[in-house]
């Protein structure tokens, strides 16, 4: 029997979960040896934890394929993301074994869905903050636009330029990239996800609605919070610097998964038999 004979009678399930542990962990290291500063410690601590959820739930699914043995094409596609990850560039490595893995379970509904999940943690730890670093100078400008307006309704005569919101009594405060919404909406579509593949490995046409009724709370939550922060000196103590910045993480990530957890819910209470019947055949 030749080797790649050998190698070909491993089935393919445990290959690729063997795999993406390896890449996911070595993701992980690299993130717990160099923390990301786009958050304090309660925003990393809720990052770090829908990223974990989202892993642990890609190789769930992934242990659950259904194919039998492995083809040279997942041995050469598992050593090329395992050996990208080992360089360091553990981002890429998973978004192109998650792109991998979409083709490769092209009808298998949990290597798909395992594929999904992988992709959404990779895009919401890689790509996302990359598109942010493009475009903060805008988004930065529209929270401090919104925010501004809110707080004018408080305190009178106080105003925004830029990413600065100004008040009569002299506190002024520029909202800076990590108190973006845009991480609020980044880690809520990961929950959103993650979430739905978990309630069903396949999409429905309802489930896009969930994902915006999940956002738009995150966006509403973080924007209350950057208008408490703006009002005075010592709102800014406790929402920014204190007990605040705990409480609203804390909220922030118990109304994610509740909310998206009771509309799938709902949904699927609503109309059983459509979703029953209507998978939505969807990737990222």
């Amino acid at each position: 029997m030749s080797v790649i004979e050998t190698v070909c009678r491993i089935r393919a399930p445990k290959l690729l979960l063997a795999s993406e542990t390896i890449i996911f962990g070595t993701f992980f290291l690299v993130a717990f040896l160099h923390p990301s500063e786009r958050a304090d410690f309660a925003g990393r601590a809720a990052l770090g934890g829908f990223q974990i959820a989202g892993a642990a739930a890609s190789l769930y699914f992934l242990s659950k394929g259904k194919f039998d043995r492995s083809s040279l094409l997942d041995w050469l596609c598992s050593a090329s993301a395992v050996l990208i990850a080992c360089l360091g560039f553990t981002g890429t490595s998973i978004t192109l074994f998650a792109f991998y893995l979409l083709i490769r379970g092209r009808h298998d509904q949990n290597t798909r869905a395992a594929g999904t999940v992988a992709a959404a943690v990779a895009i919401q730890a890689v790509w996302a903050p990359l598109v942010f670093s493009k475009i903060s100078f805008v988004l930065l400008q529209i929270d401090a636009g919104i925010v501004g307006s809110l707080v004018s309704n408080f305190e009178p005569g106080a105003s925004w330029s830029g990413t600065v919101v100004n008040t009569l009594s002299g506190h002024n405060v520029e909202i800076t990239a990590a108190c973006a919404s845009f991480h609020n909406l980044s880690l809520a579509s990961l929950c959103w996800i993650t979430l739905t593949m978990l309630h069903r490995p396949y999409w429905v046409r309802g489930d896009i609605c969930v994902g915006l009724v999940a956002l738009l709370i995150q966006f509403v939550l973080n924007v209350w919070r950057l208008v408490f922060v703006c009002l005075s000196a010592s709102m800014y103590e406790f929402w920014h610097e204190g007990l605040g910045k705990h409480i609203f993480s804390a909220i922030a990530t118990t109304s994610a998964i509740i909310v998206v957890q009771g509309c799938l819910i709902y949904l699927d209470q609503r109309k059983p038999q459509t979703i029953a019947s209507s998978p939505v055949n969807l990737a990222l």
